[in-house]
């Protein structure tokens, strides 16, 4: 508790300075005045109010940083106010208040509270005459003093204030009785309020008991065991322990359980959860065992070297497998068990002779005593770096659309033994094969393309042999489902299909903003290569390089100045820009201020202002439906870029995200581009979901800082009209990002620096970490690409990973939605059709107790 307020000199402004507040921390306070209150800065929520001659009331907010004082303005100047601050740790929630006049009991209750809630109460009181009351708080409530306040304008007066507190309070809190004592006949009522405010309630349940496994066995009974759940609030109380179904017993604190009375041969479904001290229960771990006569021994181990050095050998083994479960290993060296079973699946032997041939052995043991055949694994202590001898005779097999099948003769090595196979296509090994395997089946592969393959050997310590390369070719697809891609050259101006060039190492990106690209090489060497061709293939902003798919326009835009070219190899590189680039380069007049236009409209009249057709031919826009008006006042300066222009309606508050998509212009039988609107607030869905063990074949997530690049708010004021504020961060732009945006609307602010001040917060919370992935697709025919919208939000779907292992409960590590910002395109490489899709997660946590609620 701060010092209370009181003064001694009359105003009708009083500013109460407390210090700095805790970022997180609630301030709660006590208004107590003579005159009538009509304003308290700082956006505070009240909660009670009750008008006496010294009236009083009950605010609190939550504070995120720059709360140190609070101002309260009064009708008449007055020296008769007191205000009482309280600073709370732990009080997210606010869970009830009550207030009254009264003469004698005053009553409060509250229920359902969580350990740790505080509970405050706030008398104010007028005296005439001689004043003996006193406070009188009810029990567990400690008084923290009294303000007082005396006069004469012919009788003696008072005013006084007190307060008290209850600290961590739970469960309930109730009272009933009288709060002010002593009062003289005169002055018979007081005024109070009763409040009480805590952390958030626990309804967090544990975590799931992980690896539920049996421990014993008979025919009629089995044992199980789990480890430890946690619980982030009031910690684990116990588990409760379910058999097919139907709870056994009461919950229980051990984690160990013997089931007894079986029928043997018959499946028993076991099932565990763990409850907390609030009654929140996690969900189940669940296991199926048998009860059997186990007669079978367990299959035999399989043992691998794992480290060699001059004198000693680590060797490991996975586990096999059994009917009931493994209980432990027996270790021979040389036919010679060497001491107890042991638990672990790795064993280490020390003090061999260097270079000398040592046989190593590993049985399996299982609940009911069945030991398993002993596996063994023949090798020399000595360091081994050498690698198998190379697979021999690669050759295919079989060729289809879009499989290719491959064989070779094997290979040997010379100590620890052939580990297996390893399989490329491209750069990228897709697969690894046993040591029996002499055969392998690429598969959704792309028809028509020429694919780089290769074979390598590796051995148990992971020494690999070189790759042994090997190219094939799919059959052509005659069925039209996968048509060929061709590249169309352009006049911009006519809109007339040029003679075209014969284009290698295509690759194109299609991106939000208008930020797509497309670079290719033109090889100069070729035999169908003219002077006049090329020159006509690269004049800056006169030649469109469009994409096709079959009879599908998939893409493409304006070919810039060719800049790259190398003279050793006649490769010449150009780029392509996307399409609304040409209205970057083309100026637009100024005329005059416009106000109360649709979002959607601005573009058309930005197009309709360019005046050149051959402009307007290729590219059209479509408008979204419930866009929000947008006030604006033009200046000349603004219209220096069209494009950017663009981008700022798109940016602004209830614009739009936007992308320049292929489309066709059905009356006159050519392609154009479609300025496409992706509405924020209802976005489309994708008939795609990523999904990776999946269609997605490798993932890179990168950790982009503030992906949320402009930050809006808007007030609306009382006495009409709004406020804009805007935080803009450039970084990420000059990386190449496309920009996006999010809009708060805030409420309760009462000038233009609050407004700003709350912008920047806002502003500031987005800086936080956001997730940037990039998804590289499996090759194959149904990776559709073109059918994908931009500003879709996906699926994603990631389990098995290192990053984001499987759940406990068998959930994948990451299943959320996503919004596509780009699809990367390179048509074809020595992998087939490589697509790339890139995600962000645009959504920033940002605090709820933000008037309005946060991010819209």
């Amino acid at each position: 508790m701060a010092t209370p307020y009181n003064t001694q000199s009359p105003s009708t402004s009083h500013t109460y300075s407390f210090g700095s507040v805790g970022y997180g921390n609630r301030i709660v306070l006590f208004v107590n005045s003579y005159s009538g209150v009509t304003g308290i800065s700082g956006g505070y929520d009240e909660h009670e109010w009750t008008r006496h001659t010294f009236g009083i009331r009950m605010l609190s907010k939550i504070s995120y940083g720059g709360d140190s004082s609070v101002t309260v303005t009064v009708s008449d100047s007055t020296d008769r106010i007191s205000i009482w601050m309280y600073e709370l740790s732990d009080a997210d929630e606010f869970y009830g208040s009550s207030t009254g006049l009264s003469s004698g009991s005053a009553f409060f209750s509250a229920s359902d509270l969580p350990a740790g809630c505080v509970s405050l109460i706030g008398c104010a009181v007028y005296v005439q005459g001689s004043d003996n009351s006193s406070a009188s708080w009810p029990s567990g409530y400690t008084h923290r003093g009294y303000v007082y306040r005396d006069w004469n304008d012919g009788a003696v007066r008072r005013v006084y204030s007190t307060t008290a507190v209850d600290e961590f309070v739970s469960g309930s809190v109730s009272w009933s009785q009288t709060l002010i004592t002593g009062l003289p006949s005169g002055t018979p009522n007081y005024a109070w309020a009763a409040g009480v405010w805590g952390p958030t309630p626990d309804t967090e349940p544990p975590t799931i008991p992980g690896n539920l496994r049996l421990t014993a066995m008979t025919p009629t009974s089995l044992a199980v065991t789990w480890d430890a759940s946690s619980d982030s609030g009031t910690g684990v109380s116990g588990y409760g322990i379910y058999r097919n179904g139907a709870k056994d017993g009461s919950d229980q604190s051990g984690r160990t359980k013997t089931f007894s009375g079986l029928t043997p041969g018959v499946p028993v479904t076991i099932e565990v959860d763990a409850v907390d001290g609030k009654g929140n229960r996690s969900e189940k771990a669940s296991i199926t065992l048998t009860p059997i006569n186990d007669t079978t021994p367990p299959a035999t181990p399989v043992v691998k070297v794992t480290a060699l050095a001059a004198g000693s050998i680590t060797v490991g083994w996975e586990q096999p497998y059994d009917q009931t479960t493994i209980v432990g290993y027996g270790i021979y060296l040389n036919s010679q068990k060497q001491g107890a079973d042991q638990t672990t699946r790795t064993r280490t032997f020390t003090g061999l002779t260097a270079g000398g041939l040592y046989t190593v052995g590993v049985d399996a043991k299982d609940l009911l005593g069945n030991r398993s055949a002993i596996g063994t694994k023949t090798v020399r202590a000595q360091a081994d770096t050498s690698a198998p001898s190379l697979p021999g005779a690669v050759r295919l097999v079989a060729v289809t659309q879009t499989a290719v099948t491959i064989t070779w003769d094997p290979s040997t090595d010379d100590n620890v033994g052939l580990d297996g196979y390893g399989l490329y296509l491209g750069a990228t090994r897709v697969a690894q094969v046993g040591p029996a395997s002499q055969v392998f089946t690429f598969t959704q592969l792309t028809p028509g393309i020429t694919y780089s393959l290769a074979v390598d050997a590796v051995d148990e310590l992971g020494n690999r042999t070189a790759k042994v390369p090997l190219t094939a070719t799919t059959l052509e697809d005659s069925s039209g489902a996968t048509p060929p891609y061709e590249y169309v050259l352009y006049d911009w101006a006519t809109h007339r299909p040029l003679d075209s060039l014969p284009l290698q190492n295509v690759g194109f990106e299609l991106a939000l903003g208008g930020a797509g690209t497309l670079t290719a090489e033109i090889p100069l060497y070729d035999e169908d290569y003219t002077v006049g061709r090329v020159e006509a293939a690269t004049r800056s902003e006169r030649t469109m390089l469009l994409i096709y798919r079959g009879e599908r326009f998939v893409g493409g835009g304006r070919v810039v100045d060719p800049t790259d070219y190398d003279s050793e190899t006649g490769i010449l590189r150009l780029s392509v820009e996307d399409v609304t680039g040409i209205y970057s380069r083309r100026f637009i007049p100024f005329t005059g201020p416009r106000a109360g236009t649709l979002a959607h409209t601005e573009i058309d009249w930005i197009l309709n202002l360019t005046g050149a057709e051959a402009d307007k031919r290729w590219l059209v826009t479509s408008g979204v439906l419930g866009t929000t008006p947008v006030d604006r006042e033009y200046r000349e300066e603004d219209f220096s870029r069209a494009g950017d222009q663009i981008g700022d309606i798109a940016a602004a508050p209830g614009g739009f995200e936007w992308w320049a998509k292929p489309a066709w212009d059905p009356e006159n039988d050519r392609p154009r581009f479609e300025l496409s609107r992706v509405n924020r607030d209802d976005p489309p869905s994708s008939i795609l979901t990523l999904e990776y063990p999946g269609n997605v074949k490798r993932f890179r997530r990168s950790t982009r800082p503030g992906l949320a690049t402009v930050v809006y708010g808007k007030l609306a004021l009382s006495e009409g009209g709004v406020l804009i504020e805007k935080v803009v961060r450039d970084d990420l732009h000059a990386a190449g990002w496309p920009k996006l945006e999010q809009a708060y609307t805030f409420e309760g602010l009462t000038s233009p620096q609050a407004l700003k001040d709350e912008t920047q917060r806002a502003a500031d919370a987005s800086k936080g970490a956001r997730m940037v992935f990039e998804f590289e697709l499996v090759p194959g025919t149904n990776v559709r690409w073109w059918e994908w919208e931009l500003g879709a939000n996906v699926p994603v779907i990631i389990q098995h990973d290192h990053l984001y292992p499987e759940r406990p409960d068998g959930s994948p590590g990451l299943d959320r939605e996503m919004k596509i910002i780009s699809i990367r395109v390179e048509p074809n490489t020595d992998e087939g059709e490589r697509v790339t899709v890139t995600t962000a997660e645009l959504t920033t946590t940002v605090d709820e107790s933000l008037p309005g609620g946060g991010a819209s």
